[in-house]
């Protein structure tokens, strides 16, 4: 939330454990200001988003005024700045960050998994943060899902057809392919129906493509329009003296 709107928040005392009592801010006044914000407002603009088009650039071409970016903040479902939209070079950074590496696909889930005395009794074979290694690639593990036969490795290297060993466990198995991390199937759709298993009739759309997706849909926002900003402002005034 832009600190600009959390600024005016009075301030409340919380007692701690050790019986200290500090000021904060009071956050809780937060829901309230939305839902009365929200009801006051009979109708919303819609307002598109240019690439790399900041809360402050927004509100300075909307407004006037860059220090009514708040109210972006105020009547869309943004918790915080980094929810909002991402120019293309932030979304690149933070999909690398998110799903580094890469992923050894196997050919069946029992390639990971170890089967102890019954069908439901396993295990997976790697553990989360064990080295891998290969004979062109190495890495750790950082996600295991037997769901969709594959692991996830931070590091490079890794090939298809070449054999993955853990130094901890000792397990390994053989990855019939290999991909970037980024470019693995997060689910399968047919509309607006969504499985974790592929189907005939649906779609594999990748972790990258779903990302995607979600944060185009944040360049479409929610905006007070100018003539209604006035009486907004001074709602929120009204809320926040009381």
């Amino acid at each position: 939330m832009a600190l600009e709107f959390f600024k005016n928040f009075p301030e409340i005392g919380y007692k701690l454990s050790d019986g200290r009592t500090i000021l904060i801010k009071d956050f809780f006044r937060k829901s309230k200001i939305e839902q009365e914000a929200v009801n006051s407002i009979i109708e919303y603009s819609l307002y598109e988003l240019e690439e790399g088009e900041r809360p402050d650039v927004a509100a300075t071409k909307l407004y006037g005024n860059p220090h009514l970016h708040w109210t972006f903040f105020l009547v869309n479902d943004i918790a915080n700045y980094y929810d909002w939209h991402k120019d293309s070079f932030t979304f690149e950074k933070y999909i690398n960050k998110k799903y580094p590496g890469q992923l050894a696909i196997a050919s069946q889930s029992t390639d990971i998994l170890s089967r102890k005395t019954t069908i439901s009794d396993t295990t997976n074979k790697f553990l989360l943060g064990e080295k891998v290694t290969s004979v062109s690639g190495e890495g750790r593990v950082i996600l295991v899902e037997p769901d969709k036969n594959r692991i996830a490795i931070e590091g490079e290297g890794f090939v298809a057809n070449e054999t993955i060993t853990g130094k901890v466990s000792t397990k390994s198995f053989v990855p019939t392919s290999v991909i970037n991390h980024r470019d693995g199937v997060a689910y399968y759709k047919n509309g607006n129906l969504r499985k974790n298993t592929e189907s005939s009739g649906y779609t594999a759309v990748t972790m990258y493509d779903d990302e995607f997706e979600k944060n185009e849909a944040k360049r479409s926002i929610k905006i007070i329009s100018p003539q209604a900003l006035p009486s907004i402002l001074r709602k929120f005034e009204q809320i926040m003296s009381a």
